[in-house]
């Protein structure tokens, strides 16, 4: 569909509006600051200010269950105590505590290996998503790997030239205030008369939105060449998936125009025509011919979890002990 040996990167670049032009949109909020506090992200471009209204970790958070059955990917089951979720779902994907501490954790760390010494076989049978979306096995004070999946799928949403608005507004008890309870008790019960101001109303976004999705197809070439095909067609679902932007309370935004292009490695650029249908019906004819891995169910274990938290206590206590002792000596 693309020549991977041609192509540098294959993006699509769509212009967004807010389903309510008139409305203000509301970004990402961080905690950011000493305080914690919530805040949007936004930097001075030149003369304006832009914002990030979704960063490229909550698309792919968004785009990556996309892939649940549909026969791409095998629909791999983490039970959690009573609660059964799918791998899809977990925000370190096989790197995440859930399956650190599992009964796949060998498995995993074994595909993790396999990967560091260029072969991506097992981790593409194991959790291809993996291989396109990333992922950092850091934990190694808990035996992790340290082995990191650089992710090949990147989108994000920005805003340019926006004007924050700010909020205000009261809230007034629909009971009687009992005189003998002080503020903190009744604003618990919410029965305390409390006016509000917030910086983070929104922004009125006077120049575009534009969400950007790229696919490093050179990324693709650096893995082993028995899955560069599979991964490609599973990159290029990625990129062209029709995503529901409805993105949080008072930021819904639709799709204006879309355009999807390549970057050649010979620095030319070009537009294609790129359709979720077609990449759908590639990455089908691609998975059928490499052959899914196998769906199965990791079963998390807590108590792998505690003996390793209080191994690491217990030797961070002794090191305590050591250190008072030199320093009494």
């Amino acid at each position: 569909m693309l020549d991977i040996n041609k192509v540098a990167v294959a993006s699509v670049r769509q212009i967004l509006e807010p389903a309510f032009p008139d409305r203000p949109i509301k970004p990402s909020t961080f905690p950011i600051g000493e305080d914690g506090a919530g805040a949007y992200v936004m930097y001075q471009n030149g003369d304006v200010t832009d914002a990030v209204i979704d960063t490229h970790q909550s698309q792919a958070n968004r785009i990556e269950p996309t892939f649940d059955h549909t026969g791409l990917i095998p629909d791999h089951i983490v039970k959690v105590g009573e609660e059964s979720k799918p791998l899809t779902a977990l925000g370190h994907r096989v790197a995440d505590a859930a399956i650190r501490f599992s009964d796949g954790a060998a498995e995993v760390s074994e595909a993790l290996a396999a990967f560091a010494k260029g072969n991506a076989l097992p981790m593409a049978k194991l959790a291809p998503t993996t291989l396109l979306f990333g992922t950092w096995d850091s934990r190694i004070s808990s035996g992790a790997t340290g082995v990191k999946v650089t992710r090949l799928f990147n989108a994000e949403i920005r805003a340019h030239n926006v004007v924050p608005v700010p909020t205000a507004g009261q809230y007034i008890a629909s009971v009687p205030r009992p005189a003998e309870l002080k503020n903190k008790e009744l604003s618990e019960e919410g029965m305390l008369d409390c006016p509000f101001s917030s910086s983070l109303g929104g922004v009125i976004v006077k120049g575009e939105i534009v969400r950007t999705a790229s696919l490093n197809m050179r990324g693709v070439r650096k893995l082993s060449v028995n899955v560069q095909e599979y991964i490609l067609g599973l990159g290029l679902f990625a990129l062209t998936y029709p995503l529901n932007l409805d993105l949080r309370a008072d930021c819904n935004l639709v799709v204006t125009k879309s355009e999807a292009t390549v970057v050649n490695e010979d620095g030319t650029r070009e537009s294609i025509k790129l359709t979720f249908e077609d990449a759908k019906a590639f990455a089908e004819k691609v998975a059928k011919a490499f052959g899914v891995g196998k769906a199965k169910v990791f079963t998390y274990d807590e108590g792998k979890a505690l003996a390793k938290l209080s191994g690491k206590a217990a030797a961070k206590a002794e090191k305590m002990e050591e250190k008072k002792k030199k320093a009494t000596a």
